[in-house]
């Protein structure tokens, strides 16, 4: 990388007007300028196209899509009309640290042949005002994605050249997308890791597409079967692709198919009591009563 190259962030968006101002002020005001912003708006319904010409500024570039492609697609769509040697990807309603892509920047000069690196994050709940710092440096006695506490919106840098190698986000998926191409990511680029939190990420408790289950199956069912030999041959990922779907399908009340994914947790000489115990609430309890328990189990969440 080269003093003062561009960087490239890349901001999805889908009816946001109302939240992305904060995200498009928090690129303006970083300590490194030689940026560009590609805002993908994925067909909007609102005023979003209005919100984001009122920045007057050269280096925001508004990019429309005629059509609604997720956000797979919409990232694709910035990746492919940005510039930059690197990219960085800012969720339309959260912010960067004014200082995110200066540490970036000092740290590709530092090691010019890193092709992937991230930070530390910070997330803010809407609904309680409370923020919780989110510090992950990866245990090297275990791999990468056995951990993985991070997403692409969680303030990560990657060599643009490196979507030639891993391919691009895969547009059937409509949630866990960063999941699938951080698998892919992790075969063949190593990582690089800044003790610091870049960027602030804003929970809410209305994203309808993260808590659509049918979605979840789906996109968990793709994930696993096209990376079923890095699964396969990890015992902690097993555990985590298979009983997520084993349960998100019991609560689909979808009781059969869930059985499979719990033996195949089994067949693989597995015991994971969380897997065992779900499917004795699922298959031996009424299906309503079972879903209580199992959300009681887990800690009361929404899942």
């Amino acid at each position: 990388m080269k003093r003062n190259s561009l960087i490239s962030v890349i901001t999805p968006t889908y009816n946001r007007a109302h939240l992305i101002s904060r995200a498009i002020k928090s690129v303006i005001n970083q300590t490194y300028t030689n940026w560009e912003l590609l805002v993908v708006d994925d067909a909007s319904e609102d005023n979003t196209e209005e919100v984001i010409k009122k920045f007057s500024d050269s280096r925001i570039k508004f990019i429309k899509c005629k059509l609604n492609l997720g956000n797979a697609g919409a990232r694709n769509t910035g990746i492919k009309n940005s510039i930059g040697e690197y990219l960085v990807f800012l969720d339309s309603d959260d912010e960067m640290m004014p200082d995110c892509l200066e540490e970036f920047f000092k740290l590709i000069l530092k090691k010019p042949k890193t092709k992937f690196a991230f930070g530390d994050y910070q997330v803010y709940n809407t609904s309680t005002n409370i923020t919780i710092k989110s510090i992950w440096k990866p245990d090297p006695s275990k791999s990468f994605l056995e951990e993985l506490k991070i997403g692409t919106g969680c303030g990560i840098i990657v060599k643009k050249a490196v979507f030639n190698e891993v391919g691009y986000f895969d547009e059937r998926l409509r949630i866990a997308v960063d999941t699938d191409w951080l698998i892919r990511l992790n075969k063949v680029v190593s990582f690089e890791y800044i003790p610091k939190i870049l960027m602030t990420i804003y929970a809410h408790n209305d994203d309808r597409v993260r808590n659509d289950k049918t979605e979840l199956i789906k996109s968990y069912k793709i994930i696993s079967n096209k990376n079923r030999y890095e699964i396969l041959n990890n015992e902690e990922l097993i555990k985590r692709f298979y009983y997520k779907i084993q349960w998100l399908l019991y609560h689909q009340n979808l009781i059969k198919e869930g059985n499979k994914y719990a033996g195949r947790i089994l067949g693989n000489k597995i015991v994971m009591v969380k897997s065992i115990v779900t499917f004795i609430i699922f298959n031996f309890l009424p299906y309503k009563k079972a879903i209580r328990i199992h959300l009681k189990l887990s800690g009361g969440k929404k899942i």
